[in-house]
């Protein structure tokens, strides 16, 4: 899916980046510290765009589900770039040679630290079945249009990200979904913050966020036979992501039914396993 920075912003979308880097864990020796001093960055890779160096970052590692991803622009004098319209492009290649993109968030105003942020929608973990690129077009003015391309990213299993299907009444193809539900801070017992997405595929490229949608949070913990009442059902905020709060009553393993409805008719209802 190829998302492209604009001028006016989205509102929301910067604490959206700041929730998902407090709700992911771990480190890499390959961070670096961000421009602003804030959280340390992980480094992707580095490629070049005609004159310009792009290194493409993240928080700590791609996984599936709703990941921060960043894009830095530096010129041939170390100086940062921050004039330039930044579009960016992730693709799957499958192993039996088809390939497709993934629902992308996009943040449309600068970053004043000149990172440009986008968040992922990763629905499937690279390994056998297929690996992840990514292609970063840039444009300053005046200039042509450069890309940068990155081989080989390696998004790791998370468990956060759901693909379905569902038949729409009078229709006769199934239209594909991409589900994701993503905690803004480790789970804990009571109430938690989540984050769902909702996008369906409409071809290879293009994923169009669900912005009409009711939501429903189950919780259920089936090796002691109890859910846990008080969960907040998610309310649509932007671009298809869905905000509200997932009650667990204890720790252990937990699985939460997403259930996901249009006009009193239900689209899906996948499940997602928590273990804390």
């Amino acid at each position: 899916m190829r998302i492209t920075m604009k001028r006016d912003r989205l509102p929301g979308f910067g604490l959206l980046l700041g929730a998902l880097a407090l709700g992911a864990c771990g480190s890499s020796d390959e961070g670096r510290r961000a421009p602003d001093g804030g959280q340390t960055k992980v480094r992707l890779g580095t490629a070049a765009a005609g004159e310009l160096q792009v290194e493409l970052l993240t928080d700590t590692k791609l996984e599936t589900g709703l990941t921060p991803v960043y894009v830095k622009l530096t010129t041939s004098a170390g100086e940062p770039v921050r004039d330039a319209t930044v579009a960016f492009t992730p693709m799957m290649t499958m192993t039996g040679g088809m390939s497709h993109s993934a629902p992308v968030l996009a943040e449309p105003a600068r970053a004043a630290e000149g990172l440009y942020p986008w968040a992922v929608v990763f629905q499937m973990a690279s390994g056998a079945m297929g690996s992840w690129s990514a292609v970063v077009t840039v444009t300053r003015p005046g200039a042509a249009a450069a890309e940068a391309r990155f081989e080989s990213l390696t998004v790791a299993d998370s468990g956060r990200a759901k693909v379905f299907s569902f038949t729409a009444p009078g229709a006769t193809a199934a239209t594909k979904v991409v589900a994701s539900l993503n905690f803004t801070t480790p789970p804990r017992v009571g109430l938690n913050p989540v984050i769902v997405t909702l996008h369906t595929m409409q071809d290879a490229l293009t994923f169009a966020p669900i912005e009409d949608a009711e939501v429903t949070l189950d919780p259920q913990m089936p090796s002691m036979g109890h859910g846990s009442p008080g969960s907040v059902d998610p309310t649509h905020s932007a671009l298809g992501r869905y905000e509200g709060k997932l009650s667990f009553s204890m720790a252990g393993p937990w699985e939460t039914t997403l259930t996901i409805s249009r006009g009193g008719t239900t689209l899906g209802a996948p499940k997602f396993e928590t273990t804390f």
